[in-house]
This record gives structure tokens, C-alpha cells and sequence, in this order.
């Protein structure tokens, strides 16, 4: 997206945050820590969720009137939330500095109920606005845990409105992916399945829900790699339907069977047998042509916004 006001922000945060780890042993026991300069981060933090959250809400559909009655929350994230999923979307801490070692501290869902309000809303959220209308009573709130938190959460926000798309050429392994994506803190997972397919359009593993980009093989050199396939399939099928008759009628007429299931499941097998033989025969015939689509393959990473 042109014209990117929030990232030099974020930015920023992100700075002002590693200044503090530099006067802060941030591990697990550490994260209860406040102060008003955490809380000042955290309340500056959560104001550019608000504005990245609207401006997203705009460009992918939002209807609303951008008035005093449009929230971030229960209307800007909930429509991202219902189109993107991003309560499952992973940041994890990546900084060297950070000395973190649980998995909960170190693996986190940001906008998990972020489109919630009240005590159903995300913790980071919950302080926000407790600091936000009585700093002095709820000072506490506002410490490294939620901090962080909200960090990551505008993080993920600022990917979605870059919408940046990778190419990754011949590296269908992501090795040349970088997670972190411009930050110091954070970085995020990339899903990586390049099976080539003509039944499934991605295939997916476990983890695609929590994954923030996705490797994929282009568009014009995966129809070339699927129409190679497909040109193998045919060769295949035409063989063994020319084949099948014949060698079915002959392999069974000397059996002495007369249980019917027994027959459909001796057919079966010899349907299979030759479906398998002659794979391999078509696969050997064309290797060639195989090879050769499946090395012109080129990837990218694109974000996952649950088109698949």
C-alpha cells in the first residue's frame, strides 16, 4: 500500500521499546514491571492500532460513516477479523535481548479478542483503556507484558496494510523468507507446502491458520507445472482403459469364485496394478517434460487473508 503513514510510527515504538530492554532485564519474571513510561508506550501504541485499524476497515470494504460511532475494535478489527482470521495469526518474539522462555510469552496471538469490548476484550486492550481514564489508580496495568502485546498487535496490522508480496525465484523452501520483516522484536511464520496439485488449489498444513504469509508457486508457472500433470493423467488413463478389459477378463476367467464381493475386490486389485504400472511407464516416457515444468518453478510469499 502507497503512501504509508504508520510504519515510520511504529517504528519508532519499536525503538523506544528496545531502549528500555537495554535498561531492563526482560525475561518471564520481568514482564509485571510498569511504570509511566510503559504506560505512555502502551497508550501511544494502542492510538496507532486505532487509526491503522480504521484506515484498513476503509480500504477492505468498511461502510460505516467514519464518525464518532465507528470503533476500532468491535468495527474495524471485527471486519478484518471475520475476513483475515488474525486472532490465530502467530508474532513471535525473535530479539536477542528479549529472554524470554515460555511459550506463552514467547509465541503470541495479538488481536485475539481485540474486536471485543469490556472484560471479553484482549488484556493489552483491557489496560489501554484503564490507563487511559485513570492512570494514576491503574498504573500497574500498564506493564511489559501488555506493552509487548500491543506492539506485536500493531506489528501485524502494519503487514496487513503493507501488503507486500515476496519473490522468493527458485526457493520453494522460504529459506530466503525473512520473518521479521523489518522489525527488532517480532517476526512471523511463513507456511510451506509447494505441492503442485489439480484437485486443490493450496494445499495446507497444521499450521496454515497461524501462519502470516504463505509460499506459493506463481500463478503462470504453476498452471505450466499443473498442465504438465495433467497431460501425464491423460497418457495414463487412456493406457490402462485400453489395457483394463482385456487384462481384467483374462486374469479372472480362470478364477473359481463365486462369492461377488470377492470378485469386485479381485478386479480392483488388478485395476490398481495396472493404473500402477503403467504411472510408472508414463512417468519414465515423460520425465523430460515433467523435469522441466517442475524446475521453471518460481515462488513467492503473499499474506494470508484466508483466500484459500
Amino acid at each position: 500500500m502507497n503512501n504509508n503513514l504508520y510504519w515510520s510510527v511504529y517504528k519508532n515504538l519499536e525503538a523506544e521499546f528496545l531502549n528500555l530492554s537495554n535498561l531492563i532485564h526482560i525475561n518471564d519474571e520481568q514482564l509485571e514491571i510498569y511504570s509511566i513510561k510503559i504506560s505512555e508506550l502502551l497508550i501511544r501504541t494502542v492510538v496507532e492500532v486505532e487509526s491503522i485499524s480504521k484506515e484498513l476497515y476503509f480500504v477492505n470494504g468498511g461502510s460505516k460513516p467514519n464518525d464518532k460511532n465507528l470503533f476500532f475494535d468491535t468495527d474495524c478489527i471485527d471486519l478484518l477479523e471475520n475476513k483475515w482470521q488474525l486472532s490465530k495469526k502467530h508474532v513471535l518474539i525473535s530479539a536477542s535481548n528479549l529472554y524470554l522462555e515460555f511459550e506463552e510469552n514467547i509465541i503470541l496471538t495479538p488481536l485475539k479478542k481485540a474486536n471485543k469490548r469490556g472484560t471479553s476484550s484482549s488484556e493489552w486492550l483491557r489496560a489501554y483503556q484503564a490507563i487511559k481514564h485513570n492512570r494514576a489508580q491503574n498504573l500497574k496495568k500498564g506493564n511489559l507484558k501488555q506493552l509487548i502485546r500491543s506492539l506485536a498487535g500493531l506489528f501485524l496490522l502494519n503487514i496487513y496494510f503493507k501488503d507486500f508480496i515476496y519473490t522468493l525465484e527458485k526457493d520453494g523452501t522460504g529459506t530466503n523468507f525473512d520473518g521479521r520483516l523489518g522489525s527488532e522484536i517480532f517476526s512471523v511464520k511463513i507456511h510451506i507446502n509447494k505441492r503442485i496439485s489439480i484437485e486443490t488449489e493450496y494445499s495446507k498444513n497444521d499450521d496454515f491458520e497461524n501462519c502470516v504469509y504463505l509460499l506459493k508457486a506463481t500463478d503462470e508457472t504453476k498452471l505450466i507445472a499443473q498442465n504438465s500433470i495433467k497431460i501425464l493423467n491423460k497418457k495414463i488413463s487412456e493406457k490402462v482403459n485400453a489395457k483394463m478389459m482385456t487384462e481384467v477378463q483374462k486374469r479372472i476367467s480362470g478364477l473359481q469364485i463365486s462369492n461377488q464381493n470377492k470378485i469386485q475386490m479381485e478386479i480392483k486389485n488388478i485395476v490398481d496394478k495396472i493404473k500402477s504400472d503403467f504411472t510408472i511407464e508414463a512417468a519414465e516416457q515423460n520425465s523430460t517434460m515433467l523435469r522441466t515444468a517442475f524446475e521453471g518453478l518460481r515462488y513467492e510469499a503473499i499474506l494470508n487473508k484466508c483466500q484459500y
